[in-house]
């Protein structure tokens, strides 16, 4: 397999194909990727994110690709019921994360605004597809399921060109037909350089959920960058690490987000009804398989 590597979105692409590639192959995968970060990145203050951030309650056209990202997003909301929700910038940004994470990780951070944001059951914005618009009722955040839908299109552009697979930070999407599965390792969310499980894939994403790898603190207390949208605080969940396969990127990282959010007792009933592959990992390292 020939291997191509380069950074984008705060992580780093990896790219594993049976074909070599050559700079007309791969300029497609680098330049989707550099648009979804320059349209999605809340870091970038003239990305379409934040300027659409500034333009609460206006109506304001916007993209094709940001329309299509804020449409899969609106859809994962309204399937989990507010589980995913976009509308969570104030809730992230109150909690400290208001840095590229390679800027605060670890470290002790300044006292938050004393007034944490108030949640509602409002959905985070509308949409009018006619118009391509899209009026916001919240400042939202777009970060992780913008990186699943930028794997998926990658892999589209790959799959003209052979088979293989891309993998993200972690998040890992297949193109083509292998010709065996991937054994792919869970680490330890305590120690990434154990490995405490692993779950195969032949087809499809694969994509882990871990409040434990973006963290920082603020008064000596650990914050993380998964917010419970029913407190607008970081999740409690003794779930610290969910692995699940879907059919697309995009599904396997909501997925697995909304499992760990949900904890143990829910998140292991709604995979029970899914039906996805999954590995959750539990504060004590209890290790569950959903087959």
């Amino acid at each position: 397999m020939h291997q191509y590597k380069f950074n984008s979105m705060s992580t780093l692409v990896q790219i594993s194909i049976n074909q070599e590639l050559f700079a007309n192959d791969l300029m497609p995968v680098y330049k989707i990727f550099s648009n979804v970060e320059n349209t999605c990145s809340r870091f970038k203050e003239e990305s379409e994110l934040s300027r659409l951030n500034q333009q609460i309650a206006e109506e304001v056209e916007v993209s094709d690709l940001f329309f299509q990202i804020l449409k899969d997003a609106l859809r994962f909301y309204e399937e989990t019921n507010g589980v995913f929700n976009p509308g969570i910038l104030e809730a992230i940004e109150h909690s400290g994360y208001t840095k590229s994470i390679e800027y605060i990780k670890g470290r002790e951070l300044a006292v938050p605004s004393p007034t944490a944001p108030v949640f509602t059951k409002m959905r985070p914005y509308q949409l009018d597809e006619d118009k391509q618009t899209v009026v916001l009722h919240t400042k939202i955040d777009l970060g992780g399921i913008a990186k699943g839908w930028v794997i998926d299109r990658a892999a589209d552009i790959l799959a003209k060109n052979g088979f293989g697979f891309i993998n993200v930070g972690g998040d890992i999407r297949i193109f083509g037909r292998l010709p065996r599965p991937l054994n792919i390792g869970i680490e330890d969310p305590y120690d990434p350089s154990n490995m405490l499980s692993s779950i195969q894939v032949s087809e499809g994403a694969v994509a882990t959920s871990t409040s434990m790898k973006r963290r920082w603190k603020v008064n000596g207390s650990h914050k993380h960058h998964l917010i419970d949208a029913t407190t607008g605080e970081p999740s409690a969940s003794k779930i610290i690490s969910a692995t699940v396969t879907a059919p697309t990127a995009t599904e396997a990282d909501v997925l697995a987000k909304v499992i760990l959010l949900l904890g143990e007792e829910r998140g292991k009933a709604l995979l029970s009804v899914k039906k996805n592959h999954a590995v959750i990992i539990n504060e004590t390292k209890e290790i569950w398989r959903g087959e």
